[in-house]
């Protein structure tokens, strides 16, 4: 059967210079998908649109040029809309087209999902082995009921069947299928080469920060792939695509310090000219870890420090101090590790001198690079959002009669007694100034320009960062 995948095109109209400089990474979600579906016989062709700059008329005339028999869209919850009008749009040019719906999304909100017309399907969780199992089903026209983990309408009906459990060994998912996608157009505003690519080597987490989605993606049991499934993967990239630098997406890279350190051996084990950077907590690494993933080519850790204040961490439930901060940065810099520390900014029980200790303890830290973010309720399966309904900041159904069509804000921001929401968003603006127009910072940014494209990428980020766009 030829099945197309599409990540649809969600973003607004942007300037040139913006859509050269914009982050494009490869979509992994549908390339795992995409992988599973050859395995099984399918044909199978990935529009990525947001990489190929295509807009809705051109998703359907390539789409049109395919055929497909089967198209799946991946979505989130913020991005649900504009799913539904490709879907539509999509709909109404090509005839009897079977249109599914995955992403995590679909976790929250399966059966209001379904309800609209132009979605056949719905995969809930993990996609490889349900998209598998659809597509058979449909193939064979069989009766989709016995497929685990998927929502589906019979007449007027919308029905959810068993959900499907995770996938335990992460080596029985198929690498990405890079050979569908757009290798050479992927990029990062921070990245150091042209050509890179993301990858993810874990999946779920642990913790239990009370603004992460966890339950609704992919879950809290940390599944590892083995160190020999992520050295073919790399070498894959690397040898056959050229691929020169990676960004590992996992949540927490380094929950088990034995195999990090397993892997980063391997890695500097072989010829490879590779750097790649990761995200993870500060209580998680250490200097012996720093010293092996630096040889390893690591060159930059991104840290969710979330607050310089100890009363605000332990509301956010991030079980660290920030004595644990100070010292994973002080490491980093020791070893010559770039850090990337993310704040929030209005977060709950926050106070204007929260805020500005926060600011004053980013600068303290000296990372290379921070991005302080408006604390936002984007997520209806998290313990920030349930707090936020609590205490009466926010509707229960928000973001049920959101999915239904009502015209509400897609970025609702949290607000305090003491700060509100055009409070929030006038401390990240002064949060960014304070930070990166210091003269040690402006210095520190202007000795890794080594060309043109890199000045403009640090011009487009220090223009980014003095807009009113913070929520998108």
């Amino acid at each position: 059967m030829k099945i197309l995948l599409i990540y649809p095109p969600f973003r607004t109209e942007v300037s040139s210079l913006a859509r050269v400089l914009k982050n494009k990474v490869p979509p992994l979600g549908l390339g795992y998908i995409a992988s599973a579906l050859e395995i099984a016989g399918h044909e199978v062709k990935i529009i990525d649109a947001e990489t190929d700059n295509l807009d809705l008329l051109g998703v359907i005339k390539a789409a049109k040029e395919f055929n497909p028999e089967l198209i799946g869209l991946s979505t989130t919850t913020i991005t649900f809309h504009k799913a539904r009008e490709a879907a539509e749009k999509i709909k109404e040019e090509l005839d009897n087209i079977k249109i599914v719906l995955g992403g995590p999304h679909l976790v929250i909100f399966p059966e209001i999902t379904l309800k609209f017309k132009c979605f056949d399907y719905g995969v809930i969780n993990e996609g490889e082995l349900t998209i598998v199992d659809l597509a058979k089903a449909i193939e064979n026209n069989a009766d989709t009921q016995n497929v685990e983990g998927i929502v589906y309408r019979q007449g007027d009906e919308v029905k959810v069947t068993q959900p499907r459990q995770f996938i335990q060994n992460l080596d029985e998912s198929p690498q990405v299928a890079w050979h569908l996608l757009s290798l050479g157009k992927y990029q990062d505003v921070l990245a150091k080469k042209r050509t890179f690519a993301s990858m993810i080597t874990t999946r779920g987490c642990p913790y239990n920060c009370i603004y992460c989605e966890r339950d609704c993606r992919l879950g809290r049991t940390y599944r590892m792939r083995s160190v020999k499934s992520v050295i073919d993967e790399l070498d894959t990239l690397y040898n056959k695509y050229n691929i020169q630098e990676i960004i590992f997406y996992d949540d927490t890279f380094t929950v088990d310090k034995k195999r990090t350190i397993e892997l980063c051996n391997e890695i500097t084990k072989k010829d490879w000219n590779i750097i790649w950077e990761c995200r993870t907590r500060v209580d998680l690494v250490d200097e012996e870890l720093i010293k092996i993933m630096k040889k390893a080519g690591c060159y930059r850790i991104r840290f969710g420090v979330e607050a310089g204040n100890e009363e605000i961490l332990k509301v956010l439930k991030k079980n660290i101090n920030k004595e644990q901060i100070k010292r994973a940065f002080k490491l980093c810099k020791q070893y010559k590790i770039e850090t990337f520390a993310y704040f929030m900014i209005g977060s709950p029980q926050e106070t204007k001198e929260t805020v500005k200790e926060s600011i004053n303890f980013s600068i303290e830290l000296d990372a290379d690079y921070v991005m302080f973010s408006p604390t936002q309720l984007h997520g209806q399966g998290t313990d920030l959002f349930q707090w936020a309904v609590e205490h009466g900041h926010i509707d229960k159904d928000y973001w049920k009669k959101w999915v239904s069509g009502e015209k509400l804000e897609s970025f609702p921001l949290l607000s305090t007694t003491e700060l509100s929401s055009a409070d929030v968003i006038k401390y990240v603006k002064y949060g960014y100034r304070k930070f990166y127009f210091r003269p040690k910072s402006i210095f520190r940014m202007l000795g890794k320009v080594r060309n043109f494209y890199t000045l403009q990428k640090y011009t487009f980020i220090a223009l980014n960062m003095l807009s009113k766009k913070f929520a998108g």
